[in-house]
């Protein structure tokens, strides 16, 4: 590990590379993890995942007590609930993610960055390069050869001994292994070709879902942010995400908002009622200056999708736009919008015009779905 730290200067260079890394071709994949020579647990709740073009990871992945295999990186974690915050520390470096925010600090110096923690499946998710960039480690991502859609996220300090090419060939035996524990530990629904999963059709989620219930897709059209903290305290209080699809004029003007958005893990698209690539470009870099964040999520009119995702935007493709009027109920508005969904038994992408209407119905239409034949789904962020 290198013995100085590493300047801010290099720190941003460090994040903008891996913004630049590629992205992998499908959420359905399967993502290992290894701490320098060791592989850890394969969990559907651990997985490293991408979000905004950037990878993140579980941050007890650090934390030799916590990821598994007890292989330290000389790193200790903790996650305060209270202000929900995660610091990764050592006897010299602090840095610590508010998750509220969507930013983290050097506790050191004070220096503050734009890298975010995110949160997955309960658990706080961190910025990988942000993290390997500051306490001077490594990490890789590539393709594993022997198991279709398998990928493994490689984090390496100086005690790291093979290179990647050598361990991914040394390491198969071990990788079959952990994937042989996870698909025992699945059910009997989620066992279904395990090795080779499905690619989805619509890349923010599966085309089907199995059990007993459809997965709803759950997104805002937000022109202004009227009702847009409202609906975030909706969401966290019932544990539910969404996609937020921001006109541009909202990233700049509501930066906090946006860094709620995201820090609570939350996804963000853009949205050009006109089907503008110009503004779409707009929102994207808007974003990107405020949150250091890339996005290819898009809201179009149906006409301009098919030439936008020519040019990598990734465009939603609702089932059901919802509109709240002033006068309607929750109940009688959830009621309307069950019925108007039907027994459908494919995946639903449920759009909702924002604003304080839609806070003021989104509680029992989330409690609407629930009890009736859908749950409320992760959106996953993917890029053609």
């Amino acid at each position: 590990m290198k013995k100085r730290r590493i300047v801010p200067l290099l720190l941003a260079a460090a994040l903008f590379l891996g913004l630049a890394r590629p992205l992998p071709v499908s959420a359905a994949a399967l993502y290992f993890t290894s701490i320098n020579d060791s592989v850890t647990p394969l969990t559907s709740d651990t997985m490293p995942c991408w979000s905004g073009g950037a990878l993140y990871v579980p941050y007890t992945v650090f934390n030799a007590n916590q990821n598994g295999i007890g292989v330290s990186l000389g790193l200790d974690t903790t996650y305060n609930r209270s202000n929900n915050t995660v610091t990764i520390f050592n006897l010299r470096q602090m840095l610590t993610f508010d998750l509220n925010s969507g930013t983290c600090r050097d506790d050191v110096s004070g220096t503050s960055y734009s890298a975010r923690a995110i949160m997955r499946n309960g658990k706080p998710y961190v910025a990988l390069g942000m993290v390997c960039s500051f306490f001077g480690m490594e990490y890789s991502y590539n393709q594993l050869p022997y198991i279709q859609q398998g990928y493994l996220v490689r984090i390496k300090s100086a005690d790291a001994v093979l290179d990647d090419a050598t361990f991914i060939d040394a390491a198969q035996r071990q990788i079959n292994n952990r994937l042989r524990d996870y698909t025992q530990s699945l059910s009997p629904a989620e066992t279904a070709n395990p090795v080779s999963p499905v690619v989805p059709s619509n890349p923010l989620g599966p085309t089907e879902v199995d059990g007993n219930k459809a997965a709803v897709y759950l997104a805002f059209r937000c022109e202004s942010a009227e009702g847009l903290s409202t609906v975030l305290s909706v969401l966290d209080g019932t544990g539910q995400y969404a996609v937020f699809f921001l006109a541009p004029q909202v990233i700049r003007e509501e930066g906090d908002l946006v860094r709620r958005i995201l820090g609570t893990g939350h996804s963000v698209g853009i949205l050009s009622r006109t089907g503008e690539a110009a503004v779409l470009e707009e929102g994207r870099l808007a974003l990107e200056e405020l949150v250091h964040t890339r996005t290819t999520l898009a809201y179009v009119p149906e006409e301009a999708r098919e030439g936008l995702e020519e040019r990598g935007w990734v465009c939603w493709t609702e089932t059901l736009l919802l509109e709240p009027g002033d006068t309607v109920g929750g109940t009688g508005f959830a009621h309307t919008a069950l019925n108007r969904l039907g027994t459908r038994r494919r995946t639903v992408y449920l759009t909702l015009e924002g604003g304080n209407n839609a806070a003021r119905v989104l509680p029992a239409l989330l409690r609407q779905l629930d009890s009736g034949s859908y749950t409320v789904a992760i959106p996953l962020e993917t890029k053609l």
